[in-house]
């Protein structure tokens, strides 16, 4: 029986309960640390210096260098960012002008493909 304690969730592709442990860290985030990263102000400073030492720990796991991290808004600017940088690499290395993606792919990556064309 399919009782409200007992319901399934299969729709993680764009949302999912976050861990306990994330809430925990980004508590900070949302009333202390929370300016614009690009401000002049002690506040932007305060959200610059977090956000770089963010992308600092997400390096140090990934074993690269900072300034190859790249935190994007939303699903679809990474789409987008990525395939651009794909499509950009391929060419300078003469590797062909060919992206291969399917028609269940989501519509930013659809949009993307055909502005590349």
């Amino acid at each position: 029986m399919n009782t409200p304690n007992h319901r399934i969730y299969l729709d993680h592709s764009a949302t999912t309960p976050v861990d306990p442990r994330v809430v925990e860290a980004m508590a900070p985030y949302w009333n202390e640390i929370f300016a614009n990263n690009e401000s002049a102000h002690t506040f932007g400073q305060a959200a610059a210096s977090a956000l770089e030492e963010a992308r600092q720990t997400v390096a140090d796991v990934l074993n690269c260098r900072p300034s190859e991290i790249v935190f994007t808004a939303s699903g679809t600017e990474a789409d987008n960012l990525a395939l651009r940088g794909a499509a950009w690499a391929a060419r300078q290395s003469g590797r062909g002008n060919h992206i291969v993606t399917t028609t269940i792919e989501h519509h930013a990556v659809g949009h993307t493909t055909d502005q590349l064309r």
